[in-house]
């Protein structure tokens, strides 16, 4: 029996009424042979072209998926390296020569209902009455080789649900969840509605030779990767735009959060990864209630604070301590003043390359809180709320290190985010004008049928629509803009 790694994630591609569509799983990869001579209904001699890859108790699928007398079979007995197979004799046609035989994992498909997105299931009350006999397993509706998808229709106690998901089986492990679905189906901005659109236009069906769900999907996320890509030629200026979309804002209040004494915040703490990786994500930030704090280049942070020092502490510092040992102290003053925390604290030598002495052990300039292992300890610059922010490898880095007074605040980030990748047809994208996704997928159906003409032509739809949109977009400026000051004058 298979792994519930190797049993493929069901797709929902079709939800009307009461009535589902699930998607068959993919086996165009499984271990395939072909039928040598005929094979009668009932018959339990099977001869194929090579045997190699089957073994006893796996199950075939014989025939094209989709054909009227397309079913599947049982291997009953050990195969020994060849062309015979003894089967089942469960066949319910007659199969003719070169009859392809595909070894299959998934037999099943188990319906759940949910009251969330996301949430506990109950298999719906029709499937769990079913029991094993036959070839049918019990808890799950038999997938229909003989059909281009399965369709199951609840009965009326089960469409409570607000959500509902499936599972493939082999009768002992099941797959990973579908994506769960709307009980009114699957929404117009999905990649499966994409496809139905596409090929409606192109006047085409999926096929396990051109046209692959799979691989239609893979386009549909090429094209919501060109929409976040896009770049134009402005008309009223000459000058080539990458484009920001107000769909990819977003803003983050809680993943980072101000800690005493540390000035960088790297943006792979956010909870959204940015859209890129760097600066040009950035909108603005806000530090807490404290309002929206200044951008300044790398190169001017660098100018503005290269009399400032940090080192970490690296053995705790205990009040009225009179020594702090840190990670390096080699680019400290001899004598002078550190903050770290609440301390304000001053001392007269250091020893080797590690050590601060001299420190009071009591007074306004004495360890009075106890210093923690990693705590900042900072010369030339006092722990204070920051009013300006630079951005630097992946970082943002604030101009002064927070006071203990600010920990905890939460640094508020609006930026343009990347979208999440659509990887399966019951994904919806988040692109506001996603009627472009059928024409992309359109000019990939042509290209693939070889009609180049058309599939040039939609393209050219695709690209102008987007255009439309680049142009009309308003979304707001990166911290980068300049500020103009007119006068009463004017």
């Amino acid at each position: 029996m298979a792994t519930s790694e190797l049993l493929t994630k069901p797709t929902i591609i079709e939800v009307t009424g009461s009535t589902f569509r699930i998607a068959h799983p993919d086996i165009s990869g499984n271990v395939r042979t072909y039928l040598a001579s005929t094979i009668a209904a009932a018959g339990t001699a099977m001869t194929v072209l090579d045997n190699n890859g089957f073994a006893d108790d796996d199950w075939y699928v014989i025939g094209d998926i989709g054909d009227e007398k397309t079913e599947s079979g049982d291997v009953n007995g050990a195969v020994t390296v060849g062309s015979s197979m003894t089967v089942t004799n469960n066949l319910s046609f007659a199969h003719e020569v070169n009859a392809p035989v595909t070894k299959i994992n998934e037999r099943g498909i188990a319906i759940y209902g949910a009251a969330t997105d996301g949430g506990a299931g109950t298999l719906i009350a029709s499937i769990d009455a079913k029991t094993a006999s036959g070839k049918n397993l019990a808890d799950a509706v038999m997938i229909q080789w003989d059909k281009p998808y399965t369709e199951y229709t609840l009965i009326t106690t089960d469409t409570t649900y607000a959500y509902y998901y499936a599972k493939f089986t082999d009768g002992i492990t099941s797959s990973a969840s579908s994506d769960y679905v709307l009980a009114a189906g699957l929404a117009s901005n999905s990649v499966e509605y994409f496809i139905q659109q596409a090929l409606t236009l192109t006047n085409s069906e999926l096929d396990d030779a051109l046209l692959k769900r799979e691989r239609l999907v893979k386009v549909a996320n090429d094209c919501q990767s060109a929409i976040a890509q896009f770049k134009y030629q402005d008309p009223r200026t000459g000058e080539y735009t990458q484009t920001n979309w107000e769909f990819e804002m977003v803003e983050d209040k809680t993943s980072l959060t101000l800690s005493t004494g540390e000035h960088e915040y790297a943006l792979s703490g956010l909870s959204v990864a940015p859209k890129w990786e760097s600066e040009r994500a950035i909108i603005s930030i806000r530090i807490g209630s404290e309002g929206k704090i200044e951008k300044q280049l790398i190169s001017e942070y660098d100018d503005d604070t290269e009399e400032h020092t940090r080192t970490d502490c690296a053995t705790t510092g205990a009040v009225a301590a009179t020594s702090l040992v840190v990670d390096s102290n080699v680019e400290f003053t001899d004598t002078g003043t550190l903050y770290s925390g609440d301390n304000t604290l001053t001392y007269t030598g250091k020893t080797g390359t590690t050590t601060f002495t001299g420190i009071p052990a009591s007074g306004d300039y004495s360890i009075e809180t106890q210093i923690e292992v990693d705590d900042p300890v900072w010369q030339g610059i006092q722990l204070d709320l920051p009013t300006k922010y630079s951005y630097f490898d992946g970082k943002i880095i604030f101009n002064k290190p927070p006071a203990s007074d600010y920990s905890g605040y939460p640094i508020k980030l609006r930026y343009f985010k990347k979208l999440p990748a659509l990887l399966d047809a019951s994904d919806v994208t988040e692109v506001t004008f996603s009627n472009v996704f059928e024409l992309y997928l359109a000019s990939w159906i042509e290209r693939r049928k070889g009609n180049e003409d058309k599939a040039i032509q939609y393209m050219k739809e695709f690209k102008d629509q987007v255009l439309n949109n680049a142009l009309s977009a308003s979304v707001p400026t990166i911290d980068e803009i300049s500020y103009y000051q007119f006068n009463d004058d004017c």
